[in-house]
């Protein structure tokens, strides 16, 4: 990556002069620094003096809060409001960096990705859903480029985490080996790469049946697991719960997910799972029979190498994100208006 100068918001303040005409300079530009110049009508913030429009958070605003019984009180609301634009802010950065660097969607795909979208009920306009997956599609590419073609795992590095952790591979009863996607009701922190978050009932349901409906399609599990599952232990392992062995599932598992383990075969994906934390898809990857794992056990080599892969793109991607960042000038208008009570 090319190398570029120090962001405008990251350089240091100059000292402070002697001079008393010098200091009211410092200090009417130290002003002029905290508080930008009032944007254009409509405008939210600006990245790298493009602007990202107020239209913008509204829909995602409304989409988050689609169904939902009663508004959410004021602080909740301008919390949710601030993390939506942050997400934007991140999001037309990544898009701008891509842009640099020549990504585009393939017009075949992104009809493709536009055909399984509809499902969502209203679906969006076509003008605006065909924006939205073509920006999905160049971000994938984007942080495949910039991230996923970086990680790299040696078979000496697989042999050395299975000589560090041999007793993790002796299994004292069968395991089973379980995937899951998890939507919840409920506003909540980010968690998945989509940096995508149902805050109600009906945006959890149109969610869970969109990502239903992807699966169906033949979309990967784990790599959708990645993008929207909202369970903050397991999406960035592509929702892999690891083996569960036998007696914690009878014992201590909820009975509506145990039941849909037991019902699957290795390799297939439950139907939508309604419980009161919110629904879950889950994918039964395989059934680990009692006794020692040999590093000869493919699956076994598949693990380690998954593992220490999602290890190492969780640190690159988190990497590049930060980068990308501070190589952006962001000025966040609404985040000013906020703090001086003018939301």
């Amino acid at each position: 990556m090319p190398a570029s100068p120090p962001p405008a918001r990251a350089r240091l303040l100059p000292r402070l002069p002697l001079g008393l005409a010098l200091g009211l300079a410092f200090g009417l530009s130290a002003c002029a620094w905290l508080r930008p110049q009032p944007p254009a009508p409509g405008v939210l913030a600006l990245v790298n003096g493009r602007p990202v429009m107020e239209s913008e958070l509204d829909r995602l605003y409304a989409a988050q809060t689609a169904g939902a019984a009663v508004p959410l009180p004021p602080e909740q609301s301008l919390q949710l409001r601030l993390s939506l634009l942050n997400q934007l802010i991140d999001r037309h950065i990544l898009l701008q960096y891509a842009a640099k660097l020549g990504i585009a969607a393939d017009p075949a795909q992104v009809a493709r990705e536009m055909a399984v979208e509809r499902v969502r009920q209203p679906p969006p306009p076509a003008a605006q859903l065909r924006r939205q997956v073509a920006d999905d599609l160049i971000i994938d590419q984007l942080m495949q480029r910039e991230v996923g073609a970086r990680v790299s795992v040696s078979d000496a590095q697989i042999a050395a985490f299975y000589r560090q952790n041999q007793a993790s591979f002796h299994l004292p009863e069968r395991q089973f080996h379980v995937l899951e996607i998890v939507v919840t009701p409920h506003p909540g922190p980010v968690t998945n790469l989509a940096e995508d978050k149902a805050a109600t009932p009906a945006a959890a349901r149109k969610k869970i049946a969109m990502l239903r409906q992807r699966l169906a399609h033949g979309a990967d599990f784990a790599t959708l697991a990645q993008e929207y599952s909202e369970d903050p232990s397991t999406a960035s392992s592509g929702g892999d719960l690891g083996l569960i062995p036998q007696s914690v599932l009878m014992t201590q598992t909820p009975a509506p997910l145990r039941d849909a383990i037991l019902a699957l075969r290795p390799g297939q994906v439950s139907p939508v799972i309604h419980t009161p934390r919110g629904y879950y898809l889950l994918k039964l990857q395989g059934i680990e029979p009692a006794g020692l794992r040999p590093l000869s056990d493919p699956q076994v080599r598949q693990s380690i190498r998954d593992l220490l892969a999602s290890s190492r793109r969780q640190v690159l991607q988190a990497a590049f994100l930060t980068v990308v960042r501070d190589q952006a000038k962001v000025v966040n208008y609404y985040a000013q208006r906020i703090l001086d009570g003018k939301p």
